[in-house]
């Protein structure tokens, strides 16, 4: 490699470097402090650096905002993931989904309580429409997901969009329910995650598609 391509590289990751100081300070501040006391001089003097670097890295609040929401959804859209291990059955796939979900909302409190203040407190365009944004898409993928679960026979017949609608709500507002112990964090998170798992699940085996074929034959 050059050594003009070494420079670029090395810049490259100290820029991207600062970048996430500066998005792990926003997060802490916006969940001690809460947004409106998030200014670039606060999250700057809370990060040991000047103002005028958050605004060469971000510009606006916005754009921060903007960066800080994008990495948080990426970091539960990761966790929610899971293994590579397949599970034996979508409402089995659902269960582990929502437990995950419930897994880092309660170790990564901070940013949990920093999303919850951005989509609260912020009035800008930009934002709301990245919460739109992010909001159809997550709406999508659970509906495709739910799709594919009644196809397969292991999801009742019931409005896929009404039930993804229900159940992203639910998780805009599960941070409320934390309880007062480790036991019963644990119990609320088994609880909350079956209400979803067996209101969708079908009660009945999965048909074989091949039946109904074998009955017109007769």
């Amino acid at each position: 490699m050059s050594s003009a391509g070494s420079t670029d590289a090395q810049r490259s990751f100290i820029e991207q470097a600062r970048q996430a100081q500066i998005i792990r300070a926003t997060i802490e501040v916006l969940a001690e402090q809460g947004y409106g006391a998030a200014s670039f001089a606060r999250i700057a003097r809370h990060a040991s650096i000047s103002p005028a670097l958050i605004t060469y890295h971000f510009g606006t609040k916005d754009f921060l905002m903007r960066g800080v929401l994008a990495t948080i959804e990426e970091r539960l859209d990761d966790a929610m993931a899971g293994t590579d291990d397949e599970p034996d059955s979508y409402p089995d796939a659902l269960k582990g989904m929502l437990e995950r979900f419930v897994e880092h909302c309660w170790s990564h409190g901070e940013e949990v309580s920093a999303m919850t203040e951005i989509r609260r407190q912020a009035r800008s365009e930009s934002l709301r429409q990245a919460f739109s944004s992010s909001h159809d898409r997550g709406t999508a993928e659970l509906v495709a997901f739910i799709e594919e679960g009644q196809a397969h026979g292991q999801f009742r017949d019931t409005d896929p969009a009404l039930f993804a609608s229900v159940l992203l709500v639910a998780m805009g507002e599960f941070s409320r329910l934390r309880g007062r112990s480790a036991d019963e964090n644990r119990r609320i998170a088994v609880e909350w995650a079956s209400l979803f798992v067996n209101a969708i699940s079908a009660t009945t085996a999965p048909r074989d598609p091949g039946s109904e074929n074998d009955e017109q034959d007769q």
